[in-house]
Formats: C-alpha cells, sequence, structure tokens
C-alpha cells in the first residue's frame, strides 16, 4: 500500500507531463488524458481508503513510505516520508474526488490553451495530495508552496476581468503567511535538537510531535511559534480578518480553480491547526483558545451578513465559505472530542456541499453569461434537473437533517455547548457560553442567505438575460454535468445518513488529540487562588513513620514540584492538588524528617526548610 500511496499522489504529475505531450493532437485528446488521470487517481485512492477502514489501526499510520534524502549522520535527518493516518485520510479521499469533478465542469469552458490548463490543474491536484499525506516538516513545506504556483496561473491566465489583480493578491497574502509559518517550524526543529540529544535536526512530524510533548516549549517561546503558525495557517483558511483575498480570488478564479480552492486548498489552513499547531503548542493554543473562537465567530457572523447583502452569486458563495470554515475552526477549537469530530467532518461537508455549489455556478454561467442574481428567475422551469441539484447541496450547506451538513454542524455546536455551558474553565465560561449561542445564531443565517438564492434563481417569473445570445432550446445539465455533481451527490446523503461510517476511522486520533488539551485548558485556565501558610500540629505518636497532609482548599495543578520538610511524627496541613484533598508524606525513621512534595508553578517554586514549621512561597502566579 505504501507504493500505491506515492503512485497516487503523483499520478496527477504524470498526468501533467502526458498533457503537455500529447498538446498537438487536440482539445479532445488533451481532455480525455486529464480525465483519465483523475479518475485512476481517485480509484487509487478509494483503495487506499478501503484498506484504512478494513485495518484495525484505531487512527494510527498507514501506508507510510520514507526515503532519506539526507541522513542523520549529515546533521540534517530530511526524508521524503508521506503515509495517511486518522487526520488527513478523508482530506485526501475529498481531495481526489474533486480533482475529477474540476475536469468535468472544465469539460466546455476551457478553450484557449487547455493542455496548459489542464497541465496547472493536474499539478494543484499532486500539491494538494501531497501536502495532507507528507510526514516530514520539509516536505510539507514544499507541497505547501507548490499549491500557489498552479492556481496563481488557473487565476491570472483563465480568470475573469480582474484576474491579475485577484491572482497577485492570492499569492502575496498565502506567500507572505506560509514564509512566517516555515520560520516557526524551523523553531520546533531547533528546540526539538537542543533538548532531545540526537545531535542532529529532525523533521519528522510523528518524532516532534513525540519530543516536544516529552520536552515542552517554554511558554514565551510557545507563543511566538504559535504566532508564526497562526500567520500561515489563518489567511488559508481564511479567518476574520485575514478573508479579504479570498472573495476576489473565487470571484475572477475559473470554476475549476474555485471549485479546489474552495474544496481543497482552504482545508490546508484547519489541517494546519489540526496537524502541528494544537499537538504540538498545547499550552499556547489553550491560551488562544478564546481569541481564536472569538475571531471563528465573528468570522461565521459577518461572512452571514455580507452573504445577504451580495448580488453576484459566486461572490455569495465565496463569503458563505468564510463563515462555514469558522464553523470548523469553532469545533476544532473547543478542544474537546465532539468538537474535533465534528470540525473534520465539517471540513469533508463544505469541500462537497461548497464545491458543487461552484460548479452549478459555473455551468448556469456558461449558459447565460451573468452571475447578477436579479437578471435571473424562474430557472427551475427551463432546468428541472439544474434546480434539483441547487436545492440539494443547498441543503446540505444549511445543515438539513439527514444530509451531510447536518452531521457536521450538530457535532460542532454540541462540543461548543459542551465546552461552554458543561465543560467551561471558569476563567473563561461566560466568553464560551456567548461564543456558543453566537454560532448557533450563525446557522440561523445561513438558512437565510442560501435560501433566498434559490428563491430568487429558481423560482418566480421565468427571467433571463438575452445580451450573451439567445439560450439553447434546452439549456439544463447535460450527462457530463451530471456525472461531475452525481458523486458529490452520493456523499451528500452517505456522511448524512451513516455518519458513524466516516467518524469511526478518524475518531481515535481525534480523541487522543482532544484528551491531551483536557490538562493544559485546566492549568491555563483555572483561576489561582492564595496560597495559605501551611500549619504543623505536633503529632501524638512520637515513633510514628508517616503523617497526613489535608487540604482546606485547594490549589491548581501543577507542572513543577517543591518539597518542604516536616517534623517526624507531625501532622502537616497545607495545600493539595485538585484531584485529592489528602496525600500521604512518608518520614524519614532514621533521621526524623520527611519530604512533603508541593506541586507549584514552572517559575514559582523556591524550597525553604525550617525546623519547627514548613513553609513554601511563590514568585509568581499565573
Amino acid at each position: 500500500m505504501a507504493r500505491l500511496l506515492i503512485l497516487t499522489i503523483f499520478l496527477p504529475l504524470a498526468g501533467a507531463l502526458a498533457v503537455g505531450l500529447v498538446s498537438t493532437w487536440g482539445r479532445t485528446v488533451v481532455r480525455m488524458v486529464a480525465l483519465l488521470t483523475t479518475v485512476l487517481t481517485l480509484l487509487a485512492a478509494a483503495v487506499l481508503l478501503a484498506g484504512y477502514r478494513g485495518a484495525p489501526l484505531a487512527g494510527g499510520e498507514y501506508a507510510v513510505s520514507e526515503l532519506a534524502w539526507l541522513g542523520p549522520e549529515s546533521g540534517l535527518d530530511v526524508r521524503f516520508s508521506v503515509g495517511l493516518d486518522g487526520l488527513n485520510l478523508w482530506l485526501f479521499g475529498l481531495s481526489a474526488l474533486l480533482l475529477v469533478t474540476s475536469v468535468l465542469v472544465s469539460w466546455e469552458a476551457i478553450a484557449d490553451r487547455p493542455a496548459l490548463f489542464y497541465g496547472m490543474l493536474l499539478l494543484l491536484g499532486c500539491g494538494c495530495l501531497g501536502v495532507f499525506t507528507a510526514r516530514d516538516i520539509l516536505l510539507f513545506y514544499i507541497f505547501f508552496e507548490f499549491t500557489l504556483i498552479p492556481l496563481y496561473f488557473l487565476i491570472g491566465i483563465w480568470g475573469s476581468e480582474q484576474r491579475r489583480y485577484a491572482a497577485a493578491k492570492f499569492f502575496l497574502f498565502t506567500l507572505a503567511g506560509s514564509v512566517l509559518t516555515f520560520l516557526a517550524l524551523l523553531a520546533i526543529v531547533l528546540w526539538d535538537a537542543s533538548q532531545s540529544g540526537r545531535g542532529g535536526l529532525t523533521f519528522s512530524i510523528p518524532a516532534l510531535t513525540a519530543s516536544v510533548t516529552a520536552h515542552p516549549l517554554p511558554r514565551q517561546l510557545q507563543w511566538l511559534v504559535f504566532a508564526g503558525l497562526f500567520a500561515g495557517f489563518a489567511i488559508k483558511v481564511p479567518l476574520f480578518p485575514l478573508h479579504t483575498w479570498l472573495p476576489l480570488a473565487h470571484v475572477q478564479a475559473p470554476t475549476a480553480g474555485s471549485v479546489i480552492l474552495a474544496g481543497i486548498l482552504l482545508k490546508i489552513g484547519t489541517y494546519g491547526f489540526l496537524r502541528f499547531s494544537i499537538p504540538l503548542l498545547p499550552e499556547a493554543a489553550a491560551r488562544g483558545m478564546p481569541w481564536l473562537l472569538w475571531l471563528a465567530v465573528i468570522g461565521i457572523l459577518y461572512g452571514a451578513l455580507v452573504a445577504l447583502a451580495q448580488s453576484d452569486m459566486k461572490r455569495l458563495i465565496a463569503y458563505s465559505s468564510v463563515s462555514h470554515l469558522g464553523f470548523c475552526m469553532v469545533g476544532l477549537f473547543a478542544l474537546n472530542r465532539l468538537g474535533t469530530q465534528g470540525s473534520l467532518l465539517q471540513m469533508i461537508n463544505h469541500g462537497i456541499s461548497t464545491g458543487a455549489l461552484f460548479a452549478l455556478v459555473g455551468m448556469i454561467y456558461e449558459r447565460y453569461h451573468t452571475r447578477e442574481i436579479s437578471r435571473l428567475s424562474g430557472l427551475a422551469r427551463r432546468m428541472p434537473v439544474m434546480a434539483f441539484f441547487l436545492l440539494l447541496f443547498t441543503f446540505s450547506s444549511i445543515g438539513l437533517p439527514g444530509l451531510n451538513g447536518f452531521a457536521g454542524e450538530f457535532l460542532v455546536l454540541l462540543g461548543m455547548f459542551q465546552r461552554g455551558w458543561a465543560e467551561a474553565p471558569a476563567a473563561v465560561s461566560g466568553q464560551l457560553k456567548v461564543i456558543a449561542v453566537l454560532s448557533l445564531l450563525g446557522v440561523v443565517l445561513g438558512a437565510w442567505y442560501m435560501l433566498w438564492l434559490v428563491q430568487r434563481i429558481c423560482f418566480g417569473p421565468l427571467r433571463e438575460p438575452h445580451d450573451g445570445g439567445p439560450p439553447a432550446a434546452s439549456p439544463d445539465l447535460s450527462l457530463r454535468e451530471v456525472a461531475a455533481l452525481v458523486p458529490l451527490a452520493v456523499f451528500v446523503f452517505w456522511i448524512g445518513l451513516a455518519p458513524r461510517w466516516f467518524l469511526d476511522p478518524v475518531g481515535p486520533a481525534l480523541d487522543r488529540m482532544a484528551d491531551a488539551m483536557e490538562r493544559p485548558l485546566r492549568q491555563v485556565h483555572t483561576p489561582q487562588e492564595k496560597l495559605a501558610q501551611p500549619r504543623i500540629e505536633r503529632g501524638p505518636r512520637p515513633g510514628a513513620d508517616f503523617g497526613r497532609v489535608s487540604a482546606s482548599s485547594r490549589a491548581p495543578r501543577a507542572t513543577a514540584t517543591a518539597w518542604t520538610s516536616a517534623g517526624k511524627g507531625d501532622r502537616v496541613a497545607g495545600w493539595a492538588r485538585p484531584e485529592q484533598d489528602r496525600d500521604d508524606v512518608r518520614l524519614d525513621r532514621d533521621r526524623g524528617r520527611g519530604w512533603l512534595p508541593r506541586a507549584l508553578p514552572e517559575s514559582g517554586a523556591s524550597r525553604r526548610r525550617f525546623p519547627d514549621q514548613v513553609r513554601w512561597s511563590r514568585a509568581d502566579q499565573h
């Protein structure tokens, strides 16, 4: 299976080369080669996904392949390392699926330099498959940057009137953020080298995750690294207020470019948070949780309200992406099991439904040469098949029960309400409750703007523009266009009716990540109380071997240990950890004293010994 994974990743690259070789044979041959390549890629990906589901992996790694570029003896352990696991499994499959859709929706739309267009589209598909499966930081960054180049040309050459400006803005935004992301990832590599004692630099993502878990970065460094990762991934999502490049890129891109951009490329940002920011920097993620949730919920509401004001179909769906990706971020940074599972499922759902909606807008544009909502009405009479698919994917987008969008949004909201109302750290409890309620409001607004769009376009009196020439006698969808949408429609029902089939393979990996965040959340957001001075009561039994620790109140869980001394046979009254009210202290029978462990913060512990009493102090508090 490892060889099949490599073949699947590089099949689009081979297809791009083949398209270049047959470029002089005519547009039909070029299109057939591109379609054959994407279909073979999808079949290979399906075999890999079926193999993963059939293996008892519990979210572990599958089809792993490694090839050393620079060995450890050189001081740089850089590898070509790819594999599937619970975090990237369905994103990999989604990438392969939408490549087929992209080729089919471009079949008649691209007449200018078709070989170059399909070559760029296949190169973009190779980059998307590679970025999700990379297990090496350097390889991840290469694929991450590689995806920018084909899409830049797809927008800049085959886009609409402002295509060059849109392409430049997209490229500069994402490139600037990705440079900061690479510097942050490099800082993690250097920290690992200083702590692990390997004697060299490793770029292996699994090795770095294990190492950083054992030797966490200091708090200030975590914040700096988290900010660097945030710069690149938040632009890619995009999170408010870093979203300004997205609507213009969508409106100006060709239909296939919009499908890939909305369906796959935006998920690289959320995947980056899932793969790097949360597992590698748990304390920074816990501290930044309220801020990121606020940005996400602002994006949900802002995207929905701006979508309501749009007169262009494509721009409306572009702003809906800002809103829907906000739900993915809300679920992800709820930092619990339900939220993370819902977030990953919603990433897939958004790719399916929004990719299909962009494809449908492109099909309408091919017939009427306009995307203005006010110029179209009553199209359900002329195009009943198109109206059916538009209604289906609209219902999917707004989360109708029984369809895929409901399963994802329900888990996201359930996870957020659980975090805000049942598991909220006391310090941020009020904020999380407000965020949970506002997220629910985003669902209502989403249904409003999407159903209003369908009402204006599909129903009412028939109105068709004629400045682009009279429409065909039967402008409904062709078999090719139906074939592009049917696989997506199948997954809309499949995920909606059987979400567990998709969650079971990835749930264990997500659950482990969510469980690992509980301790940092308690550490960071537990209110600090003033420490009381412990007292020693002289024990009644001179020869006692053990004393007893009782706690009149509780101290926060801590990450370092300080020690105090107690006399033999003394009863010590002081602090205990949150999960225990009393502790036993072993006393040294021979030396007549014992050491009492006390949980204190990393930088605040000091050690003092007194003959008649026990004291400890803090230099600072969280």
